[in-house]
């Protein structure tokens, strides 16, 4: 009962206060503006993860006592917000935000226990903990690269965080940052009731960084203290869609850090004209993604191979739906 208050505390706050800050935002004009890029129309205001990211740190810390752990990780998602918030609005070079976004990983990795192999094995300690931190750094832009149309990361925030508590709770090791899952978990659905299609307000940099800090570092406890693969499982959706459109940009020598809406749920998007529509198959999607990470807990490369299969019809699908609206 108490983490389900904490989830409910967390909602309200990140609900009340969203509806608030569109205002706010509004009257000083701190808008997206459409442009060939977007998939939105008109100007939206964007920066809704300043209440999502407050709500989120006020109610963990309210509803349950902090260890040291928790104020690191706290700190260090806050720290990613005001740097994010700072480039919202003035767009901060390329290497600045890498390099603050490799000293938060740094800093979250060093709070996993040292004797454990977050990879169980499969390359030295140094090794281990090298492409740990460039995962995570990788993690938290993936999740800016895929904040592309209306409720997609709300969606995806809650799965995740959904699954981490289910997977850790049926394997008997519950995560020891469960107050924070579930304040990250209702800040999510609370954001997510202005941000569903057609969105009233966007996360923006200041809340899609910090968001994705948290939620890798939720699947890096779960990896240490559980599961490798369910914590590979629950975001294998983004994982997939956000790497292959980064390898396609590459290839056509783009600049991978510009915004753009090659996405494959971007194109689908467009081409049935609903946002919500392709953010429910997500949600589908997930939903299958879930319960093959409870089954990884027994049958690991079984449940990986599904869940591979299942993202992989998703993507199929996608695509047909995005070539059909070309003929």
């Amino acid at each position: 009962m108490p983490g389900l208050l904490t989830a409910i505390v967390a909602f309200a706050a990140s609900s009340l206060g969203t509806r608030l800050f569109i205002d706010w935002l509004h009257a000083r004009n701190l808008v997206a503006v459409e442009n060939h890029r977007t998939m939105h129309t008109g100007a939206i205001p964007q920066g809704g993860g300043v209440p999502v990211v407050m709500a989120i740190l006020a109610t963990s810390l309210v509803m349950g006592a902090w260890t040291s752990d928790d104020w690191s990780i706290g700190s260090l998602a806050l720290v990613l917000a005001i740097l994010s918030g700072i480039n919202d609005r003035v767009d901060l070079p390329p290497l600045v935000r890498l390099a603050v976004h490799a000293g938060a990983a740094m800093g979250a990795v060093a709070l996993l226990p040292a004797s454990v192999l977050i990879l169980h094995g499969w390359l030295p300690w140094a090794l281990d903990r090298l492409v740990v931190v460039l995962a995570l750094v990788w993690f938290m832009n993936l999740y800016n690269f895929m904040d592309g149309i209306d409720g997609i990361t709300g969606v995806e925030t809650i799965s995740i965080t959904v699954g981490a508590l289910i997977v850790g709770h049926v394997a008997g090791v519950p995560l020891d940052m469960d107050g924070l899952t579930l304040a990250i978990l209702g800040a999510s659905a609370g954001f997510l009731v202005w941000n569903w299609h057609k969105a009233r307000i966007f996360l923006g940099d200041v809340g899609s960084i910090p968001l994705g800090f948290l939620a890798g570092f939720i699947l890096l406890k779960l990896a240490a203290s559980t599961s490798l693969a369910a914590a590979l499982i629950l975001p294998l959706y983004y994982l997939t869609d956000a790497t292959l459109t980064l390898v396609r940009r590459l290839l056509r020598g783009e600049k991978v850090w510009e915004a753009h809406r090659e996405h494959a749920y971007q194109r689908a998007a467009r081409a049935v004209g609903s946002h919500a529509a392709i953010a429910l198959r997500i949600a589908a999607c997930n939903s299958v993604l879930i319960v093959l990470a409870v089954v990884a807990l027994s049958l690991p490369m079984l449940a990986f191979a599904m869940a591979a299969l299942t993202v992989a019809t998703l993507m199929a699908h996608l695509e047909a739906i995005a070539s059909r609206a070309k003929t």
